[in-house]
């Protein structure tokens, strides 16, 4: 960049900022605990048009009186505000958008205390940025990845190129964070930068660079369908895989397992065999894939359940798959036996009403 444009820029910027502050001082004194420079005049990636990204915490809604949204020239530039509950926010790492707690330069803070409020809570994001990959990343990765799935439904539901592409660009952003959560890292540079970045991220789903980049480009509706859904699984793929190592599941007990094998012959067996007799296609499915919830629940909270009943379920054959939800059923029966639990099972009302009256 030209020596003089730059220089001009910096004294533009100087003087927005002595403004603001004279400002805070005169009408909402107190309020402001410190001003702070961030974005590309923070990192030095700037061009002629690069706009001043002031960043203002507050410390009581009065603060909001020297908010501003301004074009200047054919610039134009916003003077924000943000609260302490919303830094805080940022020091919880629940998405990668903390460059303003991260990489501020202060430029102004009327009292000391504020100036160490923030540098503790930037110390708190370094701590989660410099640990490892834990539960608590999983959970927000999940969050973004909902919305993920959200945009990909978008995609796949248009019938129009642009609205598959602009529901193409959300799937995009949320991929990003994604990855971003994943390697525990933050965006630090400007939008136009953001390709860069992800590239030099050291972990990245399998084939993901590839299908990111043909998302972007794109140029059909079928193509941005196509590389929506490879982006998509890819990513999945990788959060399963976090999923396996840092999600701690409980052991097994007889605590855990006492009713459950009798509550799924109460739920869902005879409804299978009744489908099955009837040629009930809705019901046998519907049965079905309920069970299937509840041992996908019992296999995301305990070690060692795994019970997959919708591989061999068949819409065609409703006897085979009631005779596979029977084989399910004893396979999910082994757990019991396992852990010295037994079915509680009565072969009459007598013998029912005897134990249950007397234990």
């Amino acid at each position: 960049m030209d020596k003089k444009i730059k220089e001009a820029l910096l004294v533009r910027n100087e003087r927005i900022i002595e403004a603001v502050i004279e400002k805070s001082v005169r009408v909402c004194p107190g309020s402001v605990a410190l001003i702070g420079i961030y974005g590309s005049f923070a990192t030095d990636d700037i061009h002629e048009k690069s706009d001043l990204d002031l960043f203002i915490v507050i410390n009581d809604p009065d603060g909001y009186k020297i908010s501003s949204c301004f074009i200047l020239g054919d610039v134009a530039h916003d003077v924000y505000c943000t609260t302490w509950e919303q830094l805080e926010e940022m020091a919880r790492y629940s998405n990668p958008y903390i460059s303003r707690l991260m990489d501020l330069k202060i430029v102004y803070c009327p009292d000391d205390k504020y100036r160490q409020r923030f540098m503790e809570l930037r110390d708190a994001a370094c701590k989660r940025l410099s640990s490892s990959l834990s539960e608590s990343d999983l959970q927000n990765i999940k969050v973004h990845f909902g919305e993920a799935q959200r945009s990909y439904a978008d995609v796949m539901m248009s019938e129009e190129t642009e609205r598959a592409r602009y529901a193409s660009a959300r799937l995009i952003y949320y991929s990003e964070m994604i990855v971003f959560l994943m390697n525990k890292s933050y965006v630090r540079l400007g939008v136009k930068r953001r390709p860069e970045e992800i590239e030099r991220m050291q972990r990245l789903p399998s084939g993901f660079l590839v299908s990111y980049h043909l998302l972007v480009e794109a140029d059909s509706l079928r193509s941005i369908k196509r590389h929506s859904t490879s982006l998509i699984r890819f990513i999945k793929d990788e959060i399963e895989e976090i999923k396996s190592k840092v999600q701690s599941k409980k052991k097994l007990d007889r605590q855990a397992l006492e009713g459950s094998y009798e509550e799924i012959h109460s739920d869902w067996k005879n409804k299978m065999g009744l489908a099955a007799k009837i040629g009930g296609k809705y019901l046998s499915l519907m049965t079905a894939a309920s069970c299937q919830f509840f041992y996908d629940q019992m296999s995301e909270e305990y070690e060692g359940v795994s019970v997959d009943l919708m591989k061999h379920f068949d819409i065609n054959d409703l006897s085979a798959s009631a005779k596979a939800f029977d084989e399910a059923m004893e396979k999910y029966k082994l757990l019991y036996e396992k852990n010295g639990v037994d079915v509680k099972r009565y072969a009459t009302i007598e013998e029912f009403e005897d134990d249950y009256r007397n234990h």
